[in-house]
Parts: structure tokens; sequence; C-alpha cells
């Protein structure tokens, strides 16, 4: 990456990344003040920079600017930021977006997650080489074909292709963030959350998750996979005080990483497993947590559950079947055997209870054998 240097507005030189010069970035914010500030730092640094003064300006600029990337606030009068990323997700699905936002709702910039933006950081920005090196990273990304399939987690951990995760670029300041603000933190990850209710051809899966809002919550995820499988987790948050946000949000870059570069035409558990141990191991901003990993095959109706500290049992309508937690993820949960073969074909239950604080249950059934629960 070549650097050429430049005379900031107060006649100090600094660096610029030569193919920077190239690159278009749209501002979308009401507050004058915050567009004039960010966007001098941002011509600062090379870029081009147009402006918009709320999102219904910014989808008439659209078009004729060309953007390679787009700055946005969610508060804004006129066409709010939530529904200027739908507009632009829907009709630009390649457009990588980024919010900069005094937002404390969580779940308002979970939803704008949702869309596909690439990264969030709060206002005020006290220090605008977090935002210079969020700009940087996005744009590298989108070179890569993979990137509009990824989302922010593994934007924030910085997964390569490989599904490895590179220590020395790891993005703190986020967890640092969320750390300082554990109610954010918790809203974030209660936002995060799945549909409860989801279906594929004749199966049908949903959960029910109860849990207290004083603590850090259980995190569940599902992917239904193209060959007819569907792979999950579940995470609890609140097993590692200082590192249980970091290592679910790592959890879930990770996880989505493996099933994206899969190779082989079904899931490992244990393969997947190794990846996170890996990734839990170099990264400074993660620590052992409890959780759990399952695979649900709809081809030959069988499930596999690999333990990872969270104790679950195994239901249908005449077994059941306790499948100890042992050790938990972090701490080599690859010595825990998994359990495989459990029958789904006439429905089946996974339970989780934490006493006092949680209760989680899986469901899968079919439009033919509705399991009664």
């Amino acid at each position: 990456m070549y650097k050429t240097n430049v005379q900031n507005d107060d006649g100090a030189e600094g660096q610029v990344n030569l193919n920077q010069q190239s690159k278009v970035i749209m501002l979308v914010d009401d507050d004058p003040i915050f567009r004039r500030i960010t966007g001098a730092f941002l011509a600062a640094q090379g870029y081009e920079v147009v402006e918009a003064e709320d999102g219904l300006d910014g989808l008439r600029k659209l078009q004729e600017a060309q953007p390679d990337l787009i700055l946005c606030d969610l508060s804004m009068p006129v066409l709010n930021g939530i529904e200027f990323v739908e507009e632009v997700s829907m009709e630009y699905p390649s457009m990588p977006l980024i919010v900069v936002s005094a937002t404390q709702d969580m779940s308002e910039v979970a939803k704008a997650l949702r869309f596909g933006i690439k990264d969030f950081l709060p206002k005020p920005i006290n220090d605008h080489q977090h935002l210079s090196c969020s700009i940087e990273s996005t744009l590298e990304a989108t070179e890569n074909a993979m990137a509009s399939h990824r989302d922010f987690s593994s934007q924030w951990f910085r997964v390569d292709g490989e599904g490895e995760l590179p220590e020395e670029r790891e993005l703190h300041w986020h967890l640092d963030y969320l750390h300082k603000n554990p109610n954010a933190a918790k809203e974030l990850l209660h936002a995060l959350l799945p549909d409860n209710d989801t279906a594929q051809g004749a199966w049908h899966c949903s959960y029910r998750l109860l849990q207290s809002t004083e603590t850090m919550p259980l995190v569940f995820d599902y992917v239904w996979l193209l060959n007819g499988q569907m792979a999950f987790y579940i995470v609890d948050s609140s097993s590692n005080d200082e590192s249980g946000v970091g290592t679910t949000l790592l959890v879930r870059a990770l996880f989505h990483d493996y099933l994206r570069n899969l190779r082989r035409n079904s899931v490992d558990l244990k393969d997947m497993a190794a990846i996170l141990e890996r990734g839990i191991k170099c990264s400074e901003c993660a620590g052992p947590v409890t959780a759990l990993f399952g695979l649900a095959d709809f081809n030959d109706g069988s499930l596999s559950i690999l333990p990872a500290g969270l104790d679950s049992q195994w239901s249908n309508e005449v077994k059941k079947h306790h499948i100890a937690g042992n050790v938990c993820l972090g701490n080599n949960c690859l010595k825990n055997f998994v359990t495989n073969d459990l029958s789904i074909t006439k429905g089946c239950k996974v339970a989780i209870h934490n006493t006092g604080a949680s209760s989680f249950t899986f469901d899968i059934y079919t439009n033919q054998d509705l399991y009664e629960i």
C-alpha cells in the first residue's frame, strides 16, 4: 500500500494511501457540524467526499455519485437511517455501509446489522483513527468475493478466507466500547437472536428462550445449509465476566465463516470446534465460555451434538438422553464426545436449563408428524 505526504488544513503534514485518492465516500448525516468535521478528516485522508443531509437526499445523490462506501447516521429526519440502509441494501446489495450513530438503542443498531452493514461506530468519535481503520478494512474486504456475505462480527475480527484470525488485525475498540457499556452489550446480543420460527420444505424448527435481563444472555444462532442440514450453536455469554461478549461475537464470526468456506458436503462439529478453539487462543479479547454445537441432518433424520460446557437434554416422544457439558469451549472442548444419531424423524427437543438464570428449548418437527411440546 503506497503512501504520499499531504498537507492538512492546519498545515501539518500527514500520510495518505495513494489508493484512497480514487475512492468516493458518501457521508449521510443531518448534523452539519459532524459532516464538516468528518468530511474534512476524510478529505485529508485522500478520499473524495459526497455529503447528504438526510436519507432521502442520500438516495437522490447515490446513483450519480456512485460511492465506494457509505457512512450514515441512524437518527435522521425525512428518511431515517434504518429506512435508508434498507433501501440501499435492496437497490445496491454490494454497497458497503458503515453506521456512525449516537443512538443508545442497540436493537436499532442490530436491525441495521441485519441489513448487511459492515460496521458501526458510536458517536462522538473520539479517535478518528478508528474511523479511518474501519473504512480501510471495509474497503479492503469488498475486494474479496466473499465479502458481501460477511456480517459485522467477521469485519470486527477480520476473519480471513481460511477462517483464521490474525491477532494483529483485531479491532479492539468495538469490544472496549461494549465492555464499558454492559447494557449496550446486552441489548446487542439480545437483538442479534434469529427468528424464533424457521422452516425449509417439510421441516420446521423453533426455539424458546427465557432469561433474566440482569445478566449477559444465552445467544443462539442457526444456518440452513444447501445440503439438507442445519448447523446451530448456543453460547452462554455470562459464563466469562471479562470476555464473554467478545468471545460470543468471535464465535459468531468464526461459525459463519466456517460455513461459508465449507469445502466438504457436511459439517464436522469437531473441525468447527477446533477453529473456534484456535480463534479464542489467538485473541486477546476472548476466553473460555460454556457452549453447545449441533448439526441436524434432515436427509437421514438425525441430530449430532457436541457439548462444550453446557449441559443439555435431548428428548422425543419415547426417549430422553442427558448430554453432559464436560469441558468448556476454550479449554479444549475437543476432548468431549460428539453424541450422534439422535433421531429427529418423529420430532425432538433439545433443552438447556440454568436454574434461576435461563431456559432454552429447541424443537425440530415436520408437517406430517408435528411434535407436541
